[in-house]
């Protein structure tokens, strides 16, 4: 019997509440010493990540999520048996204690912030003509002009980031103080200015919220992508190990789907 494993609980009780699993299987708590992994049986290997079999997959953490801390597992894993389960819980026992009592009321959100990355380099550009800085021109040998150009392509790069670099310590203080966790990138791609993922505390996410809406307002001209709360995606926290959970070393072990995400703002 194969099993399709949705996550990892901090409760070894059988599940009561309402939840269904991929094509509406009924899913179970496998228990594990004080701790569980909640599981569905499985017919059929599942061949590729639908839209419709992810938010299935989703559905069943975040369903757990209301009533216990969910360790998310990637969509896809399925295990061969309920001994192999059991042997692999055996296995990590003590990284899922660790990662469960870090975790515990604690949810993810995530943010991120898109500008006009083309329009900001041009008015990078024009405020260089206006403040009479000389900008490299075209006469020379070839040499010379390919010197030049690359000189001042390399100056409005570090202009564009440094501006990038203001606008994300902007974001960290008024997020980083609600938040116990954070990976924040910057510049992603040239639009995507800032793609970040907090873990909040329960009793903070209300003034994480309001922190969101400060910015937004502040920054009005920007497209926003606000998500959450969701179980901790990106801060489950596994050793490398070879073993039944694809890439342990990942923190991150079931990737949103971007239709989840509430875009909010106006258009750059």
């Amino acid at each position: 019997m194969q099993l399709y494993l949705y996550g990892i609980i901090d409760s070894s009780e059988p599940i009561t509440e309402s939840l269904y699993g991929l094509e509406g299987a009924s899913i179970c708590n496998v228990p594990f010493r004080d701790i569980g992994a909640i599981v569905s049986e499985i017919s059929r290997p599942i061949e590729e990540a639908t839209e419709g079999a992810v938010l299935e997959h989703e559905a069943v953490a975040e369903g757990m999520m209301a009533v216990r801390t969910v360790l998310p597992v990637r969509f896809g894993t399925i295990i061969d048996g309920r001994d192999n389960l059991l042997s692999m819980m055996q296995d990590y026992y003590g990284q899922f204690k660790e990662n469960l009592d870090r975790l515990r009321d604690k949810f993810e959100f995530g943010v991120k912030v898109i500008w006009p990355g083309n329009k900001v380099k041009g008015n990078i550009v024009t405020a260089f003509k206006k403040s009479g800085q000389k900008m490299p021109g075209a006469g020379g040998s070839a040499a010379a002009r390919f010197m030049k150009e690359k000189f001042r392509e390399h100056r409005i790069d570090e202009e564009f980031k440094a501006r990038a670099g203001r606008f994300v310590k902007i974001v960290d203080i008024f997020f980083g103080r609600f938040a116990a966790e954070e990976k924040v990138e910057k510049l992603k791609t040239e639009n995507l200015l800032v793609d970040a993922v907090y873990l909040v505390e329960k009793d903070k996410i209300h003034d994480f919220r309001e922190a969101f809406e400060h910015i937004r307002s502040a920054h009005p001209n920007l497209k926003y992508l606000f998500s959450g709360p969701w179980p901790a995606y990106n801060f489950v926290v596994l050793s490398k190990r070879p073993g039944l959970l694809g890439d342990p070393t990942r923190a991150c072990l079931l990737d949103k789907t971007s239709s989840r995400q509430d875009l909010v703002g106006v258009d750059c």
